[in-house]
Parts: structure tokens; sequence; C-alpha cells
């Protein structure tokens, strides 16, 4: 079991445990797995028969239920009550604190907004929040994390979770922002923080393709490897359309690199990729019954695009098997004979969508949105969570 870093705060770990933002004590005591904070929250997806044509896209003719558009708007005018003036976009709506992970998210599930709702706005703080990214970017493409005092200045924690999972996040999160309207001057001016997230990407990156978590914590992590895979396929994207083919190249061979990397994680034993290796070279193997980290590691590389569908599909019927109540936020599992609640996993449904279990997904979305809504969206619901799922709810990712 992954011990959190030292004095870093455990995302997933104040999610999974129920651990109050406002107590660092609590935390110190009580974190401990891997960081992701990775969960959903928008969707019923009940299906209309009623179909709206969305915003006018250079991208798409796709059309959208009337019940889709309805909760893709709540959940992102939810997201807009966690944005500051300056784009920042905070942890929760009470903007104690910046967690630019989630914010990546967040700016993800607004610009598909815009696309289902035909609403400008969401786009537009989309990029307001990639914008402030870009601007908190050491010359090493690092961002840290934020804390907001009550007259609402942000002050730099010195730390961030990871470098690696950050800048895939963030670039993942600029490709789909362009994508929406194809927005050639908006991307232009987001390049040096795309190059930015590619010096940190590249900072971490080992001989086996794969990045450690950040120059100071050398681990990786099956999900930073996910969401890095992505974020370098965005990049060479991005460069190839500002007309940098070398860049494009480079960041489209580092991207297989990190596929090659992750299939060597593969334990034809377990039936599961390793879901972290440490720097002595040890690899940190799948409990299957463990629904946290090791079990919900395997979705991510499904949703992510860097399994094979035979693969993907052997993995998310295991996982389902053993964890049917993961799209169930009240429901609890178990970590030691310690009772854990299961709080909100939208990129599970990302994976069945990506396995070809869109009716599995979409129940599983539905499911996660209500259970969100009867909590009155507490914490650890977050506009990180929102943001994937509002996604979910829209018909999933849209990959690089």
């Amino acid at each position: 079991m992954r011990e959190r870093r030292p004095g870093q705060t455990d995302y997933a770990g104040v999610a999974r445990l129920g651990v109050s933002r406002a107590d660092p004590a609590a935390d110190q005591r009580t974190m401990g797995l891997h960081k992701r904070l990775s969960a959903a929250v928008v969707g019923v997806l009940v299906a209309s028969a009623i179909t709206i044509a969305p915003f006018a896209s250079a991208t798409t003719t796709q059309t959208y239920s009337a019940d889709t558009i309805s909760a893709v708007r709540d959940e992102s005018q939810w997201i807009l009550g966690a944005q500051l003036a300056d784009g920042a976009i905070a942890n929760y709506t009470d903007k104690v604190a910046v967690w630019p992970y989630l914010a990546n998210y967040a700016a993800i599930g607004l610009a598909r907004a815009t696309k289902v709702t035909g609403d400008p706005s969401y786009l537009s703080a989309a990029w307001r929040w990639l914008t402030w990214y870009q601007s908190h970017e050491t010359s090493a493409g690092f961002v840290t994390d934020y804390t907001i005092s009550t007259d609402g200045v942000e002050v730099s924690t010195g730390d961030m979770d990871s470098t690696d999972a950050y800048a895939g996040t963030f670039l993942y999160a600029v490709w789909t922002a362009y994508r929406v309207k194809n927005d050639r001057a908006s991307l232009k001016r987001l390049a040096p923080g795309v190059n930015g997230a590619v010096r940190a990407i590249e900072a971490t990156l080992d001989g086996d393709g794969l990045t450690w978590a950040k120059p100071s914590y050398h681990v990786k992590y099956l999900m930073d490897e996910s969401e890095v895979f992505a974020g370098l396929r965005a990049a060479s994207n991005i460069l190839s359309t500002l007309g940098d083919k070398s860049g494009s190249s480079r960041t489209a061979a580092e991207a297989s690199g990190v596929k090659a990397g992750v299939g060597g994680l593969w334990n034809p034993v377990l039936q599961a990729y390793d879901w972290a290796v440490h720097a002595d070279g040890t690899h940190q193997v799948t409990t299957w019954s463990t629904f946290y980290p090791d079990a919900l590691e395997q979705t991510w590389a499904v949703a992510y695009g860097l399994t094979d569908s035979a693969r993907a599909s052997q993995l998310i019927g295991t996982f389902t098997q053993l964890h049917p109540y993961w799209d169930q936020p009240a429901s609890i599992w178990y970590s030691n004979g310690s009772p854990q609640p299961v709080n909100y996993w939208p990129v599970v449904g990302w994976a069945l969508d990506a396995a070809g279990q869109s009716a599995a997904a979409a129940t599983g979305a539905a499911s996660i949105r209500s259970g969100a809504l009867n909590a009155g969206r507490a914490w650890p619901y977050t506009p990180g969570i929102s943001g994937q799922l509002g996604v979910l709810v829209s018909g999933g990712p849209d990959l690089p």
C-alpha cells in the first residue's frame, strides 16, 4: 500500500476517508494511498426522446437529449461557482484552495458543456483556467497547489501532488477546449504553457518510457501514466496544429513509449497491470479485491486507451464483478478490515464506454449523479469530479 508523500496532501485519501480539508492534522493521521480524488458527479443519463442540436462546432454534428443538456448545464454552473475572478478553479465552492489536477478535469467538463449546451460561457471559463495554469508554470513547467486566504490572495504551497499527471491532464484539457471550435488563436496563446507542460513530463521521463510522479518522488503510477499518455498525444496534436512538426513527432514518440512501458507492467499471473513501480525497481502488484488503488488503477488504463479491446473487456469484467458498488457513492468497501466510503469514480464509466459497455456506463453515471445530489454535492464531490461526470453523461471522453 502506498504511503503518503512526505509533506503532501493525498487527495484521493482525503476523499476516500472523508477527511476534512480544513484539518491538516487529520490529514496527517489518516492519509495513505494514491493521490487520485478522481471521481465524478454529473449525471442523469436517462435518454429523452427529445434531441436538441448543440452549439455549432467544427468537430461534431452530434445531438444530445434534453435531460443530458440539463444535467451538463447544472453541473457546469456548479463548477463556475468554484471559479475565481482570475480564472483559477478552486477544489470546492468554498474557494479555500486550488489543486490544478482537479481544475484540469473541471475545465475538460466545461469545454464539453459548451459543446453540449451551446453556451459559450463554459468554454470561455475553461480557457480562463488554462491561461491561469500557464501563467503559474515555473520554468520547468511545474505548477504547485495554492491556498486562498480569506481576502482572496492565492499563496503557493510550494508543492504539488505530482508533476506528471498535472501536466498530462492540462495538455488533455487544452486539446479538449480547442476541439470545441477549433479555436487556433486561443490555442496559439497557450503555446508557452503547452511547451512548459511537455517539459514537466519530460523532466521525469525514465528509460522505460514511464514517468516518475515528480522529481522528488520516484514512484511510477499506472493512473499517472494513463493521464500522461493522453497528455502527450494531445501535445503532439497541438504542436502539429501550431506548425511545430519536430515537437509533434517527439511527443508522439514519447506517448508510444508510455504505452510500451505500461505494457511492461502487465502481470499475466494476476491478469492485471502492476499499479506502481518504485525507485528500486520493485513492482506493486494488484490485489483485485482491493477497490482502491489496486482495482481502480486498472480502469484508468482502459479509459485512456492503453489496452486493446480484448484486454479492456477482461479488465472491466473482473472489476465490475468484484466491485459492483463502484457507482454507489454512499456504499462501503473494506481496507484491511476498515470500512471506507466508495465516493465518486466517473472515470470507471469512461472505461466502460471504452470497453463497449455504454449502457452500463450510462447506468453508472445516473447512479453517481443521484448519489451526489442526495448528498448535496458535499465534499469529496469536487469540480474535477463534476467535470469528469459531465463528460460521462454526454457520451464519454473524446481522447486525442
